[in-house]
């Protein structure tokens, strides 16, 4: 080989070499992109004390990232076995945390779920607190009132993993005699979690009856129903996941015009 061939065959050596870094790095970039996951987690305490200002707060995360700019945050406060439901809006505090200030006036177990939508993503994880005095029986009582609110088929919801991640990776808004895919992306330790045991619960506000529907797994964590709404109005979505101890579940509210 001579010399200009040589120089010639180095030269493509380095191309190829620099090419084939650029492409592995770009799929590096992308898997870790792909893998990105809103995470919320509530902070408050658990036990809360009664007529005191108290902090209700949330961490938001995509990936590694704290999310400091969250298209929405808001919380949703009611006391168990209760229709009314209280809707306060999030202030960003710094360093991806999200809280309100709220007083407790009367006893009791009440719900949390903080609303959070960031990264074209919605996410709305639930933490329930005691009010008060006499906290024990209030739970115990208070728990009994909620189970009667809800399908037989899921008064025992199995051991908690605070690491499942369960989103609806839809619009808020449907239109009414169309049929939908609802998807939901399922995560564990932010991996997709595959070859759960998935069902949409699926019901009407203020209705008794809940429709249960058998997802589909479509790969990499996501799991899809079709349904179709003949009713406007709006819905709850409660996304059951199995697997192994793993139960899990996600509520979601969604409209039908």
């Amino acid at each position: 080989m001579n010399r200009k061939n040589f120089l010639t065959a180095l030269v493509l050596i380095i191309v190829i070499g620099i090419l084939s870094s650029c492409a592995q790095k770009n799929e590096e970039s992308e898997e870790a992109e792909e893998l990105a996951f809103l995470d919320v987690k509530i902070q408050t305490e658990e036990k809360i004390e009664l007529n005191k200002e108290t902090e209700i707060a949330c961490f938001v995360t995509y990936g590694k990232e704290k999310v400091t700019d969250a298209d929405e945050v808001k919380f949703e406060i009611w006391k168990n076995g209760e229709e009314d439901h209280e809707m306060l809006l999030g202030e960003h505090r710094g360093e991806g945390k999200y809280s309100v200030k709220k007083t407790f006036t009367e006893p009791g177990t009440y719900s949390i779920v903080a609303h959070v939508t960031a990264r074209s993503m919605h996410n709305m994880p639930k933490k329930e607190i005691t009010v008060g005095e006499n906290q024990a029986t209030n739970s115990e009582n208070n728990s009994k009132d909620n189970n009667e609110h809800q399908s037989e088929h899921h008064n025992h919801h199995g051991h908690h993993h605070s690491h499942v991640m369960i989103a609806l990776q839809n619009e808020q808004t449907y239109q009414i005699n169309t049929d939908i895919a609802l998807s939901a992306n399922v995560q564990l330790d932010q991996q997709p979690l595959s070859e759960a045991q998935v069902k949409f619960e699926i019901w009407k506000e203020n209705a008794e009856k809940h429709e249960f529907i058998d997802a589909k797994e479509e790969g990499n964590g996501e799991y899809k129903v079709v349904k179709k709404f003949t009713e406007p109005g709006n819905y709850f979505v409660k996304i059951h996941v199995q697997k192994g101890d793993i139960h899990e579940h996600q509520v979601e509210k969604i409209v039908v015009q």
